[in-house]
Formats: C-alpha cells, sequence, structure tokens
C-alpha cells in the first residue's frame, strides 16, 4: 500500500477539520475523503451512552461511532475492493499530484484517537481551539439532534480535553491553531515532501 498517501485529520469540534479537509480535496488528485460523522450509530443504537445527568447522547466519544467499519472501508479502498457502500468522496482533478501516490483524507473529532486508524496515517493533523472561541462557533452550528442545554460543557469540551490529551502524547501530530489561516500551507509543505512511490 506504498502508494497511498493517508492524511488523518482530528480535533476539536468546530476547529476546522472540514474546511482544511476541502480545500485539499479540492487540490489534490486522485483523493478519497472519509468523514467520521458517516460513521455515527443510529441515535435509538444501543451503542449509545447518555451524558450524566442529561437526558441526551453523548455523541462526543468514539463508542458512539462505528469505528471498525470505518476502518475497514479505508481498507478496502485500499486493496482495491469494489464496494459501492464507502462512506466516501472521490475527486479525480486537482492540482497537486505527487507521481505514484493517491490520496486519502481521513477526518473527524476523534479519527486519530481510533489507533488502527492512527496507525494507517502518514500525515496526522489535530486542530485546537480555546474554550470562549469553540463555545462561540459551537453556538452558530445546527446539529442533528439539536445540542441541549450544558451539552457543550458538560459532554463536548471534557471530552475534547480528555481525547486532545492523549493526542498529545503522540509525537507523531501536528498541533493546528483552529484560528490561523495558513494550516493548509502547512499540510501542502508536508505533502511535497511525500515524493514519488
Amino acid at each position: 500500500m506504498s502508494n497511498w498517501v493517508i492524511i488523518g485529520i482530528s480535533g476539536v469540534t468546530c476547529g476546522g477539520k472540514t474546511t482544511l479537509s476541502n480545500r485539499l480535496k479540492d487540490l489534490l488528485v486522485p483523493v478519497y475523503v472519509f468523514h467520521q460523522d458517516k460513521y455515527f450509530y443510529p441515535d435509538d443504537s444501543p451503542h449509545h451512552v447518555k451524558c450524566q445527568n442529561l437526558d441526551h447522547n453523548n455523541y462526543d466519544i468514539l463508542s458512539a461511532l462505528d469505528m471498525d467499519t470505518m476502518y475497514n472501508d479505508i481498507v478496502s479502498l485500499m486493496r482495491g475492493e469494489n464496494k459501492s457502500h464507502y462512506s466516501c468522496e472521490v475527486r479525480a482533478e486537482g492540482k497537486l499530484e505527487v507521481p505514484g501516490k493517491k490520496f486519502v483524507i481521513i477526518e473527524g473529532f476523534t479519527v486519530l484517537n481510533y489507533k488502527p486508524i492512527m496507525e494507517l496515517c502518514n500525515l496526522r493533523y489535530y486542530f485546537i481551539l480555546e474554550y470562549g472561541i469553540c463555545f462561540e462557533r459551537r453556538t452558530m452550528r445546527l446539529y442533528d439532534p439539536p445540542d441541549i442545554d450544558g451539552y457543550f460543557e458538560q459532554c463536548v469540551w471534557p471530552e475534547h480535553l480528555r481525547y486532545r490529551a492523549e493526542i498529545e502524547k503522540d509525537g507523531r501530530v501536528t498541533l493546528l491553531d483552529g484560528t490561523r489561516p495558513d494550516v493548509l500551507d502547512t499540510v501542502v509543505g508536508d505533502l511535497t515532501s511525500c515524493g514519488p512511490a
């Protein structure tokens, strides 16, 4: 699988993960994009756990997502298996091509906290934000189901801090400030050093 460049983009809610993924999707060729949000279990799944003291599923933990299926879909793609159910976007036109390489972008708030995906990645990025900026951005978003009062303070932010602490122990992950406009330049610089197959 040495002809693949796997880019993991993870981190804080509303930090810029999807924006960076979309910009890379428009730049790279050929590229496949997997969004972790596509792998949430249904709201009534027994996999979900409730937030303590809130009548609301905790969607900010790994067990709320079918990570095994996500991983298997990524590996199946890389092996060339023809599966029609991939939850990924494909783009065959772009501006940046590395001879002999194909790109996979894996995007989501905890994709790098799932060890099998972490180990797949050649490049790993984790977005961070300060509490106030994150909270302000989160209030501008509409979720399905919508956030209830107290969800950010009691679930979203504490879970983020826990997962971020795990990531910061791994020296292979580059932290990205979600307020900076030049994060794409950082990633492109890393990509151009990948070289041919």
